[in-house]
């Protein structure tokens, strides 16, 4: 049992010695006891967290996530602010074609953390789960802890300038008017998958054209072989009648494969998660090509890229 902010700090954390794994286990902690406060979210009635409101209630939004990250983490000596900005989450789309561009707003918060003598940029609310819908699907996203500055600045803009990290300056208009990603899904990231090392790196791509797609682990350290991993293809999103898989390239460190894409519709990105109803995990490309057509196979769609004429 939690009695106070001073004790829970100091237990998380007391099995470590360095910056990054105290960061680390604060961040898996929030993971494991904050819910997304849903029903805050979608009614607006946002109301000011303070860390021990967040502890007492075990629910947040954004603010309340990276108001507790930094509260424990100044308990415990790490050097830690919370920022204050925009992010591309949930409901935010893109600009449409000459569309102006819109002031910036603040509708998300971080965290700015030091770890090992350098400041790194975590997202805990982003980290502990997703909104599936209206509900919030748990799942621990370590994307969020190990994102580079760079990466981390497709998705979100500080109201303060300094807190970007990077060697030059990204603008509003910059950030708000770049293409968007491709669609992904919860079982995106439940895979292991990195959201910024995927190619398309645009939703939209044209028509009829040799196009390479790629998926990266979120990690290079963890393991590719095939026994470990699931076989990843490629299809129209309307059905399996005719996909691609992917196949790992040693050089990339990534999973590839180049497609004509159709005249029109989608391209979907998907994780062939059973086959004759039972787990496919280490089937690898092999086992699929001698599986395909004679034995029963489910899917898992986890991104899809929507093609258009240029």
């Amino acid at each position: 049992m939690v009695r106070s902010l001073d004790g829970l700090a100091k237990d998380l954390t007391a099995p470590f010695n360095n910056d990054f794994d105290k960061a680390r286990v604060i961040y898996t902690w929030l993971h494991h006891n904050i819910v997304y406060d849903v029903d805050a979210f979608f009614s607006g009635n946002l109301e000011s967290a303070t860390p021990e409101s967040t502890l007492l209630s075990g629910a947040a939004v954004c603010e309340g996530y990276a108001g507790l990250f930094e509260h424990l983490a100044d308990i415990t000596g790490l050097q830690c602010h919370k920022v204050s900005g925009h992010g591309k989450g949930y409901g935010i789309e893109p600009l449409s074609e000459n569309e102006p561009i819109p002031q910036m707003t603040s509708n998300h918060a971080w965290n700015c953390v030091m770890m090992e003598n350098e400041w790194h940029l975590i997202d805990a609310c982003w980290g502990a789960g997703a909104l599936d819908g209206t509900a919030w699907r748990i799942q621990l996203n370590s994307t969020w802890f190990t994102a580079s500055a760079i990466e981390f600045g497709t998705k979100h803009f500080p109201e303060d300038p300094s807190f970007q990290l990077t060697p030059e300056e990204t603008t509003w208009e910059e950030y708000i008017t770049a293409a968007p990603g491709p669609v992904l899904t919860p079982d995106f990231f439940v895979f292991g998958l990195h959201p910024l090392r995927i190619e398309p790196a645009t939703n939209k791509i044209p028509e009829k054209r040799f196009t390479k797609f790629s998926v990266s682990k979120r990690c290079e350290h963890m393991s590719t072989a095939d026994a470990d991993n699931y076989v990843f293809i490629l299809a129209a999103a309307d059905g399996l009648k005719d996909f691609t898989p992917l196949v790992f390239n040693e050089q990339e460190g990534a999973w590839t494969a180049t497609i004509f894409t159709p005249r029109n519709g989608n391209v979907m990105l998907s994780v062939v998660d059973t086959v004759n109803y039972k787990d496919a995990k280490g089937l690898g490309v092999a086992g699929l090509s001698k599986a395909k057509g004679k034995k029963a196979m489910s899917v898992k769609g986890i991104a899809t890229w929507t093609i258009v004429h240029l």
